[in-house]
């Protein structure tokens, strides 16, 4: 049976010194004695069991077995992200020979291997430190900068091993010659050079009991030249070389929910230390942003070792897993994969179409669940996902909020008028001439001196508390993380250098501009928790966790209560009246919601940015008497709210097209 230490990292035996020669003559036939005493014993007890069966040598090999990647689904069952097979070419530290001599011949023929396969582009990425060919090589640029890969994994080489820093490359190298005998079977200079490469990559990764190396990577079973590798090392029967079967991601629906899903990726050197405390080998795909990061945890699969033991003769005498894989979860989204596409296309088209846009962004939300139906976002300049990190003043959409938080404060009433002469000299113009006016009818028209004179009134730290509690400036709690938003007010205004509050910003702020800034996400979590009466639910993406190949769930989410605010029937009654009268007051609204087969209430609103034309926005809901659906679009430099009107239009159309599908009886 062949025995090997069961450290993580893989070195040579040290040889036992000879026994000193003051050992006393006393000593060693006490020792003697003992062994003959405990020997006598133990054949006593053989014997009295009876015969036994002849001593049979066996050798015992180990062999790493992924765990599979949890699958990503969309709220129907439709599959998002796949698992495409593929093969990773590694060395294992239970199946490899023992000797140094042994192990290096084995390295070099799976070098060979992957030379006469013409495979030599798929060796795996290294981070090796020597430049040059033995004995005449020299360090690296960049091994200081322990900032990079590079350098931060020799940093740790030389603190593990307790070398200098000052080390020579000379003498770097003949660590290695030394410590795995590399000058003593005639290898060549450039054999002995490769030999250093893999060992030291071997000690970065922690190669040993628990950990492979991995020799090339990604062979597809498609590929000819990648199978041969794989025939020429089993035939070779190279000892410790074997492959293991992994996966990639595939994306199902191409071009779709990139922002949503994101990408996987190798470890990088910062993330290590974490990484391996998780239990994580250093080889291992992990997320790396998106849903791929924010349910690493869940979709995550866990290696586990199969144990082979054979006879003397090559004959297999057990298999088993210690410990068996796992594979992960599959991740069932709360997006709507039809109605993402969606909102994809038609704000791309939207932003194409326009003039002086080049970005925008939508988001879909269930407004009695907090669910993200679809998230949208289109850049000509940025990849950043703009539907959770985009800031932008909410425009005329935030004068639902003074509305509610006016008539709650019982500072006007649905008879409240106040006189609209569009000029105003205490805070922003109106663009129009509305005369006397009640608040329904500003909220149809979007009237700006309405809410001037609320903004100016009960200043705007008496309407902040409600559009807070309502979630513009609150956390939306979704997974993917996101930017904070910028609540207006002169506290805030005093944290910047270039910024004096004045009175003006009542007026500014209570309309959506002064220094009022959130995200698309934002918007449409603050539209949701007007129309349904109050109640600010954490926006969330995970649906619900399933085994691995599973239709059935093992855990669902339940929406969760992020605050509420409670105000009146009447109140809720005069918002949705006035919302309603901004669809239908508008003959192009009304022409754009025209094939939405419910009725739909919401806002609009043009921000002013200093830039040469104003932002667009719109923030929607439908149907009127009982809101499932909530939708906003914001159009940089969009010009007016109805261009962004026209995107969310296009997303409630497919919505209850796709529901009124969907509910036909099958035949």
């Amino acid at each position: 049976m062949k025995k090997k230490s069961n450290s993580q990292s893989f070195s040579r035996p040290k040889k036992i010194g000879a026994a000193t020669k003051d050992y006393r003559f006393f000593v060693i036939a006490a020792v003697f004695l003992i062994l003959a005493v405990a020997f006598t014993v133990y054949m006593g007890m053989v014997q009295s069991r009876g015969p036994t069966k002849e001593y049979e040598s066996y050798d015992i090999r180990t062999e790493t077995v992924s765990g599979k990647r949890g699958k990503i689904y969309d709220r129907n069952g439709v599959l998002l992200v796949d698992n495409s097979p593929y093969y990773d070419f590694v060395f294992e530290y239970g199946a490899m020979a023992y000797s140094p001599k042994e192990v290096n011949s084995a390295l070099l023929t799976c070098l060979r291997a992957l030379e006469i396969t013409d495979n030599t582009d798929k060796r795996a990425t290294d981070y090796f430190v020597l430049k040059g060919t033995y004995p005449n090589v020299a360090f690296a640029e960049g091994i200081s900068d322990t900032s990079k890969n590079l350098g931060y994994y020799y940093d740790r080489f030389l603190i593990r091993h307790e070398l200098s820093k000052d080390i020579s490359s000379a003498d770097f190298a003949r660590f290695f010659v030394d410590k795995y005998e590399l000058d003593k079977h005639g290898y060549t200079d450039k054999q002995i050079t490769e030999l250093i490469r893999i060992y030291y990559d071997m000690d970065r990764v922690g190669f040993g009991a628990f950990q492979s190396y991995t020799i090339a990577e990604r062979l597809m079973p498609s590929d000819e030249n990648d199978m041969s590798l794989l025939t020429t090392v089993k035939e070779k029967r190279v000892e410790g070389a074997t492959f293991i079967q992994r996966t990639e991601r595939v994306i199902c629906h191409e071009g779709y929910a990139q922002h949503i899903l994101g990408s996987v990726g190798k470890i990088y050197a910062e993330e290590a230390e974490k990484y391996t405390d998780l239990g994580y080998s250093l080889n291992a795909t992990v997320g790396k942003s998106g849903c791929e990061l924010a349910f690493e945890e869940y979709l995550r699969g866990k290696d586990g070792t199969l144990v082979t033991k054979y006879d003397k003769d090559g004959t297999l005498l057990e298999e088993y897993y210690e410990p068996a894989p796992t594979d992960g979860y599959d991740v069932y989204l709360t997006i709507d994969i039809e109605l993402q596409k969606i909102a994809e296309d038609s704000l791309k088209d939207e932003v194409e179409s326009l003039t002086h846009s080049e970005a925008g962004a939508a988001t879909v939300i269930d407004p009695n669940t907090g669910e993200v139906l679809a998230m949208a976002s289109f850049s000509t300049y940025t990849q950043q996902n703009l539907a959770l990190y985009g800031l932008f003043a909410p425009g005329s959409t935030y004068k639902i909020g003074t509305a509610l938080a006016a008539l709650e404060e019982k500072h006007i009433s649905d008879f409240s008028k106040y006189v609209c002469t569009k000029e105003c000299s205490f805070g922003p113009d109106c663009l129009g001439l509305h005369g006397s006016i009640s608040v329904t009818d500003a909220i149809a028209v979007s009237c700006n001196l309405f809410f001037d004179y609320l903004g100016i009134e009960m200043g705007l730290d008496k309407i902040t508390p409600y559009t807070k509690k309502l979630g513009l400036g609150a956390a939306t709690g979704i997974e993917l993380g996101e930017a904070a938003g910028t609540v207006a007010s002169a506290s805030y205004a005093d944290t910047l250098d270039s910024y004096v509050w004045r009175e003006f910003d009542n007026a500014s702020g209570a309309i959506g501009q002064s220094l009022h800034a959130y995200t698309p996400l934002q918007l449409s979590v603050y539209m949701s928790s007007v129309v349904n009466h109050g109640t600010r639910y954490s926006a969330h993406l995970l649906d619900s966790l399933h085994e691995y190949g599973k239709k059935e769930a093992i855990t669902a989410i339940k929406p969760e209560v992020a605050d509420t605010l409670v105000f009146s029937d009447s109140t809720y009654s005069t918002l949705i009246k006035g919302m309603r009268a901004v669809v239908t007051s508008s003959d192009a609204l009304r022409g754009y919601f025209a094939d939405v087969s419910a009725a739909v209430g919401g806002k609009t609103g043009t921000a002013q940015t200093g830039a040469q034309h104003d932002n667009a926005l719109f923030s929607g809901f439908a149907p009127l008497d009982s809101p499932e659906i909530v939708a906003s679009c914001v159009l940089e430099e969009g010009e007016v709210g109805n261009n962004a009107a026209k995107v969310v239009a296009k997303i409630f159309e497919a919505y209850f097209d796709l529901k009124e599908e969907r509910n036909k009886p099958q035949e």
